[in-house]
C-alpha cells in the first residue's frame, strides 16, 4: 500500500528492478494462491511478451529467492507457474482489511472511540496508492479493489469523526480526498457537512455548486438526492444540523425473517462465503459485483432462506438493504417490467420522481450510479428470467445482489448459483416440532417421521401440516400422518387460508406453455420415480428430440428431477398435482364437470384475461 517493500525485522531488502517488483507483486497479491506462468508472463509485459518471456520470469523468480532464505524457501513451484506463501509474514493489506473489521464491529457494538481509533490505524498504513510506480494494467486491476476499500474505510471513518463533533479536524483530509475524487458525492457531502458545522457556509455550497458543474460536464447528470438535500438545508441555515452525518440512504424494507427458521445451516453457508467473498480471510473481493442465484421448486423455501440471509449480512452493506418482489408467478401471469421496478426502487431510495429518467438504459444508469460509491443490498425475489433484472445490478463491486427464481438462471452470470433441495428428515423434524409448538411432535417421534415422509420434505408443506395439526387439538400426529398417506387426500390436507400447496404449484404450471402443460399432465399417469423419454414420447405422440427438450424444459423449471440421462424422477406432492391435473382434464374431455375443491376462505379469484403492467411489488414491512 505505497511503494512496494520487503522488510526483515528493521532492516530494508533490496528489491530493484521493474520485472522484480511486478513478479512479487502478483505473488503477494494472488495471497497464497499460485500463480501461472503465463499470468507472470502477462502481468510483467501485457501483450508485447518476447520469445523469452518464460525464461526471463524463471531468472526473476530465482533473483527474488535470493534476496533472503525465507523467501527461497516459501516461493516455490506450482502447477505450471509458482506460489508464494505467507504464513506468518505481516502483509500490509491484510492489516488492514482486519483493522477496518474490528472498526466496524466496535461501531456497530455501539463503541465510536474504539472503532475511530481502529479506522485510524488501518488509513495510516497507507503510504500512497497500491504497489505506486508499477504501471502493469494486470495489476492495476487487482489493486483497485484494494483502493476502493480505502476509500470505503475513510468515509465511514469521517461519518463517525463527524458525529463525535470533530468538524475542523477533518477538514484538510476531506478536501485533499474530494480533489482526488470529485465524483464520489458521499466524499463531496461528507466535505459541505464539516464546513457547514464548522461555520464555513459559503465554502460548502461553493464545494456542492463545484461538484454540479463536474458532473454535468463528465457524466450529464445532475448531483443525487440526498447531496440535493443537503445543499437545501445550508441554503436554509438550518439551526441544528442533520443528526445523521451525511444523508446516507440506510433503507431497510427487508421482510421479516421467520421465527421458525431451520436448517439449512450449509446452503446459508454457502450463501453467505460467496456473498462475503474473500474478506472474511483478510483477502479483497472480487472485483465484480456480488450476484447470488438460488433456485429451486415451488415451496422449496428460497425466500425464506433469502430473507434470513440478508439479514445476516445487513452489517456488511450498511446503506441499504431493499427487497422487490419481482413477480416472476404472479396471479395475472405478467412479471414486473424492469423499468417499473427500477421507479421503485429509485424512488424508494429518495431520488425525486420528478428527476427520473423516461427509458430504461437511462433509469438503469442512474440507478448504478447512486449505488456506486455504496454497499447495498438487493434481494430480488421471484424473478421470471434473466433479462428481466439485467438492468437491476449494480455496475461496481461493494453491493451485494440475492435473486431467488423457480427456474434455473442459466444466463446469469453470478458469484454462485445454489440450487435448494429438499430438508433433511432431520431438519424437517425439528422445523415440524417447532412450529407445531406443543408435546404432540415429542410424544409421537415415529408418526413425526411419517408426516415429514408425506410432505416430501419440503418446507412450505411441512408448515402447512403443522400449522393444520397446531388448530386441530384433537388430533394427533399419527392422525395426521394417516391423512398424508392417503394420496387422494394428501393435497386437500395441505390446503390453507390462502390456497395452500396446490395455488403454489398452479402458478409454476401456469407459467408453461400449453405443451409442456399437457406433457407435465401426462406425468401424472406414470410412476414417479421411474419417467422414460420414450414412454413421454408415445404418450403424447411427439418424436423423441420434441419430448426430450419439453421434460428438459421441465427440469430447468424444477417441476422435473434427473435420475440418469433420459430417465426422470417427479417430487412426490408435484406427482399428486400432476394426477389430479390429469383427472380433471380427462373429465372435462368427456363432458364432465371436474369436483371443485372445498371452499377456502381467502382463496385466490380466477385470472383475469388482462392487466396492465404492474409496478414492482416491494414489501412494506420493515425489519424491527
Amino acid at each position: 500500500m505505497g511503494l512496494l517493500e520487503v522488510w526483515c525485522g528493521r532492516e530494508r531488502l533490496g528489491l530493484s528492478g521493474r520485472k522484480r517488483q511486478t513478479v512479487l507483486g502478483a505473488l503477494l497479491l494472488a495471497d497464497d494462491e499460485s500463480v501461472s506462468l503465463n499470468r507472470l508472463i502477462d502481468t510483467v509485459w501485457e501483450h508485447r511478451a518476447p520469445a523469452t518471456a518464460a525464461k526471463q520470469v524463471r531468472n526473476v523468480v530465482s533473483d527474488l529467492r535470493g534476496i533472503h532464505p525465507e523467501i527461497a524457501e516459501r516461493l516455490t513451484l506450482a502447477g505450471d507457474g509458482y506460489r508464494l506463501a505467507l504464513d506468518g509474514w505481516r502483509l500490509d493489506a491484510r492489516v488492514f482489511t482486519e483493522r477496518v473489521a474490528r472498526a466496524r464491529e466496535h461501531r456497530d457494538q455501539g463503541r465510536p472511540a474504539q472503532a475511530l481509533e481502529e479506522f485510524r490505524a488501518a488509513l495510516e498504513l497507507w503510504r500512497g496508492p497500491a504497489l505506486a510506480g508499477l504501471e502493469s494494467p494486470v495489476l492495476r486491476a487487482q489493486t483497485a479493489l484494494l483502493e476502493e476499500l480505502r476509500l470505503a474505510a475513510m468515509e465511514e471513518r469521517v461519518d463517525l469523526e463527524l458525529a463525535q463533533g470533530h468538524h475542523e479536524s477533518i477538514i484538510g483530509d476531506l478536501s485533499a480526498w474530494v480533489a482526488e475524487h470529485r465524483l464520489r458525492e458521499r466524499l463531496v457531502a461528507q466535505l459541505m457537512l464539516a464546513l457547514y458545522r464548522s461555520g464555513a457556509q459559503a465554502r460548502a455550497l461553493t464545494v456542492f455548486e463545484e461538484t454540479r458543474a463536474i458532473l454535468r460536464r463528465e457524466l450529464g447528470v445532475s448531483p443525487g438526492a440526498e447531496l440535493q438535500e443537503l445543499h437545501s438545508r445550508i441554503l436554509r441555515s438550518e439551526g441544528r444540523p442533520p443528526a445523521r452525518t451525511t444523508p446516507a440512504l440506510v433503507r431497510n424494507n427487508l421482510p421479516n425473517t421467520t421465527a421458525h427458521f431451520t436448517g439449512r445451516a450449509h446452503e446459508l453457508r454457502t450463501l453467505t462465503d460467496a456473498a462475503r467473498g474473500s474478506a472474511a480471510d483478510g483477502r479483497p473481493p472480487s472485483t465484480a459485483p456480488a450476484v447470488v442465484a438460488i433456485d429451486g421448486m415451488a415451496g422449496i423455501g428460497k425466500t425464506a432462506l433469502a430473507v434470513h440471509a440478508a439479514h445476516e449480512l445487513t452489517p456488511l452493506y450498511p446503506d441499504a438493504q431493499l427487497f422487490a418482489d419481482m413477480g416472476g408467478c404472479a396471479a395475472d401471469g405478467r412479471p414486473v417490467d424492469p423499468n417499473s421496478a427500477l421507479r421503485t426502487l429509485l424512488t424508494g431510495l429518495g431520488f425525486p420522481p420528478s428527476d427520473l429518467p423516461e427509458g430504461l438504459a437511462e433509469r438503469s444508469a442512474t440507478w448504478r450510479r447512486i449505488l456506486a460509491d455504496r454497499r447495498a443490498l438487493i434481494l430480488l425475489d421471484n424473478v421470471a428470467d434473466t433479462q428481466q433484472i439485467l438492468p437491476l445490478l449494480p455496475g461496481l463491486p461493494g453491493c451485494l445482489t440475492i435473486v431467488t427464481s423457480r427456474t434455473r438462471l442459466t444466463d446469469l452470470i453470478a458469484t454462485c448459483h445454489l440450487t435448494l433441495r429438499e430438508m433433511t428428515s432431520e431438519e424437517g423434524r425439528d422445523m415440524f416440532g417447532r412450529m407445531v409448538g406443543d408435546q404432540r411432535p415429542a410424544a409421537e417421534r415415529e408418526a413425526v417421521d411419517t408426516v415429514v415422509d408425506g410432505c416430501g420434505r419440503l418446507p412450505l408443506a411441512i408448515r402447512l401440516a403443522a400449522a393444520k395439526l397446531r388448530h386441530r387439538s384433537s388430533w394427533s400426529v399419527a392422525h395426521l400422518a394417516s391423512r398424508l398417506a392417503r394420496r387422494r387426500q394428501r393435497l386437500a390436507t395441505l390446503e390453507a387460508e390462502g390456497g395452500g400447496l396446490v395455488e403454489v404449484f398452479r402458478q409454476s404450471y401456469l407459467g408453461l406453455s400449453r405443451a409442456q402443460q399437457h406433457v407435465f399432465r401426462l406425468l401424472g399417469q406414470l410412476p414417479g420415480d421411474h419417467i422414460e423419454t420414450s414412454t413421454v414420447a408415445g404418450l403424447a405422440g411427439i418424436s423423441l428430440a420434441q419430448a426430450d427438450a419439453l421434460l428438459e424444459s421441465l427440469v430447468d423449471a424444477h417441476l422435473l428431477g434427473t435420475s440418469t440421462p433420459g430417465r426422470y424422477v417427479i417430487h412426490e406432492l408435484l406427482h399428486a398435482y400432476a394426477g389430479q391435473l390429469a383427472a380433471e382434464t380427462a373429465a372435462t374431455d368427456l363432458g364432465m364437470t371436474p369436483p371443485a375443491p372445498a371452499p377456502q376462505w381467502g382463496a385466490p379469484r380466477p385470472r383475469p384475461a388482462a392487466a396492465p403492467a404492474p409496478a414492482a411489488r416491494v414489501a412494506s414491512l420493515s425489519r424491527p
